[in-house]
């Protein structure tokens, strides 16, 4: 499976956008990639080819004779994605709200939404397939995907940068957040959940999880890692990276790829 990230370029995508992720698998090999919890949502276009849900932790590539997408929101477990046949793919990670700011519309909160874009036919998403699905060069396609975005970006989309939710640090508490996007601790717990579907507690201990992660491929311990997050002890740290992940931070350091110093995944 070939896989390659590119960075958006435009200062206004920037703040909306993580990554594009190109994805092509070329052979007919069975092959599961699974995916670990994130605070970010991504949108995915698919070739010829959707995503079938079997349950809410493991999906299957099937053959279609449409281009198709779907959206996941952010999931509190790990969740595999098999395929049996040759496909293409492009997964648009956006920071949190990053996607209402393009669509005006509360997606965020959906866990998994299969063919999305039907929904929204003013924005035309069928031409951003065939300029997705095109034979040219992956720097051309890159540069009309951002002109595409940046003409379809709604007049709004100004009021979701007072949300920067990608920029609140794991060490802050619910009564930090609150500080920080203006809302009182109530109204933050009825934020969250309304717009991103689980709770500001949930919302900070995935990054904090996520930071794990890094800081594992980093060789550091466990016992510094869990001062460093501040967990209570390596035992706890241990725990709740379990819960996420269904895996030992030792496990886990054994079996997860590392992309670019961003993707992390594991595929078998």
């Amino acid at each position: 499976m070939k896989t390659k990230i590119i960075y958006p370029r435009h200062p206004v995508l920037k703040e909306f956008i993580q990554y594009f992720l190109f994805i092509e698998k070329e052979d007919f090999k069975e092959v599961s990639q699974i995916c670990y919890p994130n605070t970010n949502h991504c949108l995915s276009l698919m070739q010829d080819s959707y995503l079938f849900k079997q349950n809410d932790f493991n999906y299957s590539v099937l053959p279609s004779n449409t281009n198709s997408s779907y959206l996941t929101g952010i999931y509190k477990n790990p969740i595999n994605i098999s395929a049996n046949f040759p496909y293409k793919e492009l997964c648009i990670n956006f920071n949190p709200l990053g996607l209402e700011a393009i669509l005006n519309e509360k997606l965020s909160s959906f866990i998994f939404k299969n063919n999305v874009l039907n929904y929204y036919e003013e924005a035309n998403w069928s031409h951003l397939f065939e300029i997705v699905f095109s034979k040219n060069s992956l720097q051309s396609i890159h540069c009309e995907i951002e002109a595409f975005f940046i003409s379809n970006i709604k007049e709004n989309f100004m009021s979701y940068q007072n949300f920067d939710l990608n920029k609140i640090e794991s060490s802050v508490n619910v009564n930090e957040v609150s500080e920080l996007i203006n809302k009182s601790y109530r109204s933050t717990h009825r934020f969250f959940k309304s717009e991103l579907g689980l709770t500001p507690k949930e919302f900070l201990i995935i990054k904090k999880v996520r930071e794990g992660m890094q800081s594992i491929f980093d060789n550091k311990s466990i016992t510094e890692i869990a001062y460093d997050l501040d967990f209570t002890d390596q035992s706890h740290f241990i725990k709740t990276f379990k819960k996420y992940t269904n895996l030992s931070p030792l496990q886990f350091r054994k079996s997860v790829l590392k992309v670019d110093n961003t993707l992390i995944w594991n595929i078998e």
